[in-house]
């Protein structure tokens, strides 16, 4: 009707919606690496703020040819609170020019997402679910309670190298605190490699 106020949402009760945790399953364990993948933090974005948030790049790639990476920054705002992400990808060199174009799109894109990620993180999007894997999440400082906590169930997609018996979470959890990408259980990860690298 004319004349009615149009109520916008406020920063606190997006940023609730923002930082609920996500639903079982959306975290992903890679290589000992746990990680939200990047569509499920635009579902969230979607959800929680509508049209109230955006998301450009700042200016161009920036290409380290000798290490074979790209980075890509980006500014994502929500309101008028913004936050800056950074990200980065490999990239393969190939002799053909075309593939190497398609090579250099494909991780530009990569690294677009990778710094929307990074992004979302500092408004503290997926921190709930990714503490139980991470060092910090055990920090009392960082305010974050994990709720559900996963490291009884098994991680279906990797067994032990010795005994054969399904990973837990706590176990991805040890391998990555010693970076061995050897998938072993607590009890079988040999003692050489139990040294922080």
């Amino acid at each position: 009707m004319k004349g009615e106020k149009i109520m916008l949402p406020t920063y606190q009760e997006i940023k609730e919606k923002l930082i609920a945790p996500f639903p079982k399953g959306t975290v992903e364990v890679e290589r000992n690496k746990a990680h939200i993948p990047v569509q499920a933090y635009i579902n969230r974005l979607e959800e929680a703020a509508g049209e109230h948030w955006s998301w450009k790049t700042n200016g161009q790639p920036l290409i380290y040819e000798k290490e074979c990476q790209i980075q890509v920054k980006g500014t994502l705002k929500i309101l008028n609170a913004e936050r800056e992400g950074v990200g980065f990808s490999n990239f393969k060199v190939y002799e053909d020019n075309k593939e190497k174009i398609q090579n250099l799109k494909y991780a530009i894109l990569a690294a677009e997402s990778d710094a929307l990620r990074n992004a979302c993180n500092k408004y503290q999007m997926g921190w709930s679910d990714l503490a139980q894997y991470k060092d910090w999440g055990k920090n009392p400082g960082v305010g974050v309670t994990v709720t559900q906590p996963q490291t009884s169930q098994p991680v279906a997609e990797f067994t032990c190298l010795k005994c054969g018996k399904p990973l837990q979470a706590s176990d991805l959890q040890e391998l990555e605190k010693y970076q061995i990408r050897n998938k072993y259980c607590s009890e079988d990860i040999p003692a050489h490699m139990r040294k922080k690298r």
